[in-house]
């Protein structure tokens, strides 16, 4: 077995790989979008594990936010399991920066939990819907909405230049994705958020949201203006595919302990990411 940092020479076996482990569609089945996500070593790395054969049969994803790793993307086959692959893979994300996790399901809370790291609060999602709508059914609110936004797009930043991601910032300087397919604005920075929430309905969305870190203190003014938890709105946190129901569950974990103003944003990990929203 054979662990290194991937490079875009090994395209071809990763694609075979991705499209074993993953659904179809997926981002990482496109070649651009591997590209911006591991492409430039600012912003993130693929580590692989081949087998004798020179098959990819392992996986770590590493994206570079805030001097942290944040490891994505795993996945291991059978043969590589419990032989250590997966230490010497996270090594050579280690060597770049700290480790950190979100979104982890089960088995990766598992093995955090056996590799000794700190689990912390989850993160939250607020939502708030446009006081202008009556209807706050899933169906009335969740559906596509016109908007003119050609002079806010940016692309200016690496998160926004995210393959099929429309990243714009508005007139108080707050930045956003749009989703008007579901008739949404996700949140990224908030500057003034009386004035980011006006300009929003002027647009014409029938919602914001924002996901943050549990000690965000931003929060307080999201409180304050009415925003709510996501489980208590009809808009989910998967809307790429929509999924109805489907709420904001992310488990944030790190290797080492982080300074306690460290707070998450949108644009770190893969919860972020187009394929996730």
């Amino acid at each position: 077995m054979i662990t290194r940092e991937a490079t875009v020479k090994d395209w071809g076996k990763l694609l075979q790989f991705f499209k074993i482990i993953y659904r179809e569609n997926h981002p990482l089945h496109n070649q651009e979008f591997w590209q911006w996500q591991y492409g430039d070593s600012q912003y993130g790395r693929s580590f692989i594990c081949l087998n004798v054969k020179g098959e990819i049969v392992g996986h770590v994803g590493a994206n570079f936010q805030d001097g942290v790793a944040w490891i994505i993307n795993v996945y291991l086959n059978d043969e590589c399991r419990g032989k250590g692959i997966l230490s010497k893979l996270y090594s050579l994300a280690r060597d770049y920066y700290p480790l950190a996790a979100t979104a982890a399901n089960e088995a990766g809370l598992g093995l955090y939990k056996n590799m000794r790291w700190i689990r912390y609060y989850d993160l939250v999602r607020y939502v708030k819907i446009n006081p202008s709508i009556s209807d706050k059914s899933f169906v009335s609110v969740c559906k596509n909405v016109s908007v003119n936004i050609e002079s806010f797009i940016k692309k200016d930043t690496h998160y926004f230049q995210q393959p099929n991601i429309k990243g714009i910032q508005l007139n108080d300087g707050s930045r956003a994705v749009s989703q008007e397919n579901v008739g949404g604005l996700r949140v990224l920075e908030i500057e003034n958020l009386l004035e980011l929430e006006n300009q929003a309905w002027e647009l014409g969305y029938n919602w914001v949201d924002y996901i943050t870190s549990w000690n965000d203190l931003k929060t307080k003014d999201l409180d304050k203006n009415n925003w709510t938890l996501d489980y208590k709105n009809v808009v989910p946190w998967r809307l790429n595919p929509v999924e109805e129901n489907y709420f904001c569950d992310i488990t944030f974990l790190s290797e080492k302990p982080l300074d306690n103003e460290f707070v998450v944003k949108r644009n770190f990990s893969d919860h972020g990411r187009i394929g996730s929203l």
